[in-house]
This record gives C-alpha cells, sequence and structure tokens, in this order.
C-alpha cells in the first residue's frame, strides 16, 4: 500500500504554483496525496476552477478550510472574526500564538490531527505549526518548504509580527524531518538560525510541457513583460517606467504588466513613464502565463531588496521567461547575480533603482537585435536541458523517499 501524503497550506493552487508541482510529482511516483488549502483572493477561486477542470489537479485530493466567500460563506466571516480576536489576545498576552498565526491555522491543525498519513508537508509559515502537529499525533514525519526567507519578509525584524514568526519558526522547524528552501540563499540564510537542520534546495522550475516554441521578433521594437498577483509600489516597476521616460525617440517599446493594480498606481506608472506604451493585463490561470510570456522580447526580473527575502530569493518569474524563450533583465540582488554567474547567457544585469542603467540596458538591447535574439534561444535550450521540472523533481522526490524510509 502507497505512503499517504498530506500537503497544508494557507493558500490556493493557484496562488502556489510550487505546492501544486509538489503534489503533481507524488502523484505520479504513486504516493496517495491530499492537499487542505485556504481561501485566498475570488481571481483565484476562479483560477483554480481552470486548473480542475482542466485536469491538472485532482479535486477529489483537494479539501478547503475555513470557508470562502462562496463555499462556507459563514464559516470564512467567523474565521476572519476569530482571528482578530485571537491577535487581539496575542498581542496582549502572548496567548493564542498560533491560532492568530493566519487565518486557518486553526482549521489546518484540526485537519491535520483528524487525518492520518505518513508525512505531513506544509507551505507557508501558517500551516507549518499543523504539518508538525499532525505528525505527532499520528507518529510520522513533517516536513516543511519554505519558499521564501520569511522573518526577512519584515523590516523591523523586532515587530511584534515578525517576533510572532520567529518563535513559530523556533517552536517548530527544528521538529521537521526535512526543509526544502526555493534558493540557495535562502538555505544559507535559515542555516545561520538553524545549524543542525538539513536544507535541500528545489528551484522554483516548471515542466517541460510548457516549453513554448522559439519565436524570433522583428527588429524596430521592443517589448518588455513582468507579472505577479500584484501590480503594486516596491517591486521595480516605478524604475522601469522611469527609465522608459528616458529611451531615444527612435526606441520603441512596449511594456506589458499582468496582475492585479493596485489602486491609482497604473496612473503613477504612466506619469512616471512620461505617458509611454504600457499595458495592463488581467491575471491568468499559471498555466497560461508561459504562453503569454512567450509573446515578447524580454522578461523583467527587477526584485528590489527593501526586504531581505527579496535579496535571497529566486522567483517563479525567472524560471518562467526561460521555458518563454525570454530575453531576461535581472536587478543585481545577490541570488539573480549568483545565477547570473552561474548562467551566463540568460540576461543582461543592472544596478537596482538604477534608472540610467536600466535605459541603457534596454536601448543596448533594441539596437542590438541579435543579441537580444541569442539570449532567447540560449534560454530555451537551458530550460529544455537542465532547468525544468521534470529534472528538479527528481531531487524533490529523493527528499521524501528518505525521509519515509528512515523510520
Amino acid at each position: 500500500m502507497p505512503n499517504k501524503i498530506i500537503i497544508l497550506t494557507t493558500g490556493q493552487p493557484s496562488t502556489n504554483p510550487r505546492m501544486v508541482k509538489e503534489y503533481q510529482a507524488l502523484k505520479e511516483a504513486g504516493y496517495h496525496v491530499k492537499v487542505y488549502y485556504s481561501f485566498w483572493q475570488k481571481w483565484a477561486s476562479d483560477a483554480d476552477s481552470i486548473l480542475f477542470g482542466e485536469g491538472e489537479i485532482n479535486k477529489t485530493d483537494f479539501v478547503l478550510v475555513g470557508g470562502s466567500l462562496s463555499v462556507g460563506k459563514w464559516t470564512y466571516k467567523f474565521s476572519k472574526i476569530l482571528q482578530k480576536t485571537y491577535q487581539i489576545i496575542y498581542n496582549k498576552t502572548g496567548f493564542f500564538k498560533e491560532a492568530s498565526l493566519s487565518r486557518t491555522t486553526t482549521h489546518l491543525i484540526t485537519a491535520a490531527k483528524n487525518d492520518t498519513a505518513d508525512l505531513y508537508i506544509a507551505h507557508n509559515v501558517g500551516a507549518l505549526p499543523a504539518a508538525v502537529i499532525g505528525a505527532f499525533k499520528n507518529k510520522a514525519k513533517a516536513g516543511f518548504d519554505a519558499e521564501d526567507y520569511h522573518r526577512g519578509e519584515y523590516k523591523n525584524q523586532q515587530s511584534k509580527s515578525c517576533q510572532q514568526l520567529i518563535s513559530i519558526e523556533n517552536k517548530y522547524l527544528i521538529k521537521c524531518n526535512y526543509v526544502t528552501v526555493a534558493s540557495p540563499l535562502i538555505g544559507t540564510s535559515y542555516k545561520q538560525h538553524y545549524s543542525l537542520q538539513n536544507f535541500v534546495n528545489i528551484n522554483n522550475v516548471f515542466s517541460k510541457r510548457f516549453l513554448q516554441a522559439s519565436k524570433n521578433q522583428k527588429s524596430g521594437s521592443l517589448s518588455l513583460f513582468w507579472f505577479s498577483q500584484t501590480i503594486g509600489p516596491h517591486r521595480g516597476l516605478e524604475t522601469v517606467a522611469k527609465a522608459m521616460n528616458l529611451l531615444s525617440e527612435k526606441c520603441q517599446l512596449d511594456l506589458y504588466l499582468m496582475g492585479s493594480v493596485s489602486v491609482g498606481f497604473d496612473k503613477e506608472l504612466l506619469k512616471l513613464s512620461g505617458g509611454k506604451n504600457i499595458h495592463f493585463l488581467p491575471p491568468v490561470s499559471p498555466n497560461r502565463v508561459f504562453g503569454i510570456a512567450a509573446q515578447y522580447d524580454i522578461g523583467l526580473s527587477i526584485e528590489e531588496p527593501f526586504f531581505e527575502n527579496r535579496n535571497v530569493c529566486l522567483t517563479n518569474k525567472l524560471f518562467t521567461y526561460l521555458l518563454a524563450g525570454n530575453c531576461i533583465i535581472f536587478s543585481d540582488t545577490d541570488a539573480q547575480k549568483d545565477f547570473l554567474q552561474a548562467y551566463k547567457n540568460t540576461g543582461y544585469l543592472f544596478e537596482s533603482g538604477n534608472v540610467k542603467m536600466l535605459a541603457e540596458t534596454i536601448e543596448n538591447l533594441y539596437n542590438h537585435h541579435e543579441m537580444l535574439e541569442a539570449v532567447k534561444n540560449n534560454n530555451l535550450e537551458l530550460a529544455t536541458n537542465e532547468l525544468n521540472w521534470e529534472k528538479e523533481s527528481k531531487q524533490f522526490l529523493t527528499v521524501i523517499e528518505n525521509v519515509l524510509a528512515n523510520t
């Protein structure tokens, strides 16, 4: 009988493609897998419906906890009120640390305790207590996927919320049988605090089935692409808009941004760009992003290191651009500098926040079309042969096999 594995997350499938890839790899390897997930946003529910409908994930394996705007509406509303109550109590007394962590942490703990499995895997810190508590209750193993350096998502490390997160990690991370990380520097950062824990790097790569056909764009125009769940400030987009305003008149450029736009931010970008061609695209199902990205020349991987996490992470964007055959423009975070050092012909680096340097990089690619095409073709080849989930998933499955075998 195959081992049973439970995945727990405070997000939805469409907001956590890394979790979906793990689920798919485990299913294909013959494990019995169940996912307890949580409502986050309405657009993600629409995107989830596409994933379920297209058979990307089996709906019977996924269980919503804590309700949503459309399913279990009153449970959802009550859980929001309850979490706020717990937060008030925690801030005053220190009690209900786990319950106040996220809206569905208590729901996930209950699910994990009541559903027997051989391994419990947490995605997001809000699910970490559930995996460890479920494993302890059912005499099983626990694992955690650190897609980010979570304490590095806070500017003020002494804030109440950051200290709460650190306390949760200190309590539960050391009880995990393994921890996977989404970049080498995330592992290095965590190693400073948990020297005895084994951190295994699993890159945010995607399946080769999303590989796009090579498309040579005509010279005389240039298109840039960026996507995220939210199009908002402090993501480097202000720098891009300002750089567009510095380009020579002959440089015909279009910028395409995909995601939910923060109120008023579209007008701010248009103003910063001097009214240049900026197009806003609605968010789509994760599987559709590759085909959309492939329509453009350059993918923007422009993390700004306001927070330490942004300095050490390698995002889904970067690996999406490879499969889409985009040339990549990188901001000079430590993680991206290391990546470009390892994979030298994937794109071009500029100093984060340096508007003039970014404008010069864009103009140089506009003026040297053959250089742009060479990088695009290189990235398709790299995604085909090395940086893909077919290869990376083998390392993930080895981790799982070793943990389950070590009784």
